[in-house]
């Protein structure tokens, strides 16, 4: 188990976090830009000093300062494996020799003749890196991290370049390899929806602060506050006396809100149609409140919608925060 407790200064804040990663589990730090996710793992992987806090794998003291102690493990004996967005491959060196360049002998072993077998390298070893894709290239990047038996694995983002059908295929190709070989993974991303795909469990971070810890549909059903519900995607939030449900706010999700009156499933409410466009491979709708709100909902094709029409909604079983 990866155990962090960490208190950072940046320029404005200060990361102040507590967190732990369980063997062979994925855990993602979900949060904005600038929110201090990428801090924490540069911290772990030992890329700077840290500054108040303990750091330690499996009962091995990482990093340690608090008083008069101090303790840095150099990066290099962590055994942890590291990928960001940018690869940082070689140039002047073709994918075999990126991938093999921190083993013995700079030559692959049977293990990493296996992970090029996985990660579909294997007619790509003596090609250079300027001809590859962006999507190869995060794979000869993946395999180089893994290469050495990392005993956790930090990605900082590593899939954000890619345009969406290489990105969903790395993850794919992340979960696959995760579940095969017992990784330990340690996530970074600002988006919901990979965090949801990949993490087992996600801690929501936001100027230095861990707001929420919660496996991902623990999350997305019963976020801690309005900031948390942002980053999980809900688009709106209204007054919960909207619906007859008292006082705070009811947050809204657009794969939450299910076009038509159903009561059983939550409280109904009226809109008027606005608009109806398609997003990432689903259409939206949309509505616009009487009282004003925008909101949006997710619909199949074949749903029967016309601009400029009243609808019934229904949220199903929305949650209501502090407003």
């Amino acid at each position: 188990m990866l155990c962090i407790r960490i208190e950072q200064p940046r320029r404005c804040f200060a990361v102040r976090a507590r967190l732990e990663v369980p063997e062979g589990r994925v855990y993602c730090l979900l949060g904005p830009s600038g929110a201090g996710k990428s801090t924490i793992l540069s911290v772990t992987a030992g890329f700077e000093p840290l500054h108040q806090g303990r750091i330690a794998l499996n009962g091995t003291l990482l990093a340690e300062s608090a008083g008069s102690t101090r303790f840095h493990l150099p990066a290099w004996r962590r055994r942890l494996g590291y990928l960001a967005q940018s690869t940082h491959l070689f140039p002047h060196l073709d994918v075999g020799r990126n991938i093999a360049f921190a083993l013995p002998g700079n030559r692959l072993d049977d293990y990493t003749v296996g992970l090029v077998r996985e990660l579909d390298l294997r007619d790509y070893l003596s090609a250079r890196i300027a001809t590859l894709s962006g999507g190869q290239k995060q794979r000869v990047a993946l395999a180089r991290a893994l290469a050495a038996r990392p005993r956790v694995l930090l990605l900082d983002e590593p899939f954000s370049a890619l345009d969406l059908p290489a990105r969903q295929e790395m993850q794919e190709l992340l979960l696959r390899l995760q579940a095969e070989y017992g990784l330990t993974v340690l996530l970074v991303t600002h988006q919901f929806t990979e965090a949801q795909r990949l993490a087992h469990t996600i801690g929501v971070l936001d100027e230095g602060v861990l707001l929420q810890e919660a496996a991902p549909a623990g999350l997305l059903t019963s976020p801690a506050s309005v900031k948390v519900a942002g980053l999980a995607g809900y688009k709106a939030f209204l007054p919960a006396a909207v619906f007859g449900l008292g006082e705070g706010l009811v947050a809204l999700h657009p794969d939450r809100v299910l076009p038509g009156s159903f009561p059983g499933l939550g409280p109904v409410g009226r809109a008027r149609v606005e608009n109806c466009f398609p997003y990432e491979g689903r259409w939206r709708v949309a509505l616009r409140l009487d009282q004003g709100q925008a909101l949006e909902a997710c619909v199949s094709e074949n749903t029967a919608v016309r601009v400029g029409e009243e609808v019934s909604f229904t949220l199903l079983t929305p949650p209501i925060l502090a407003g």
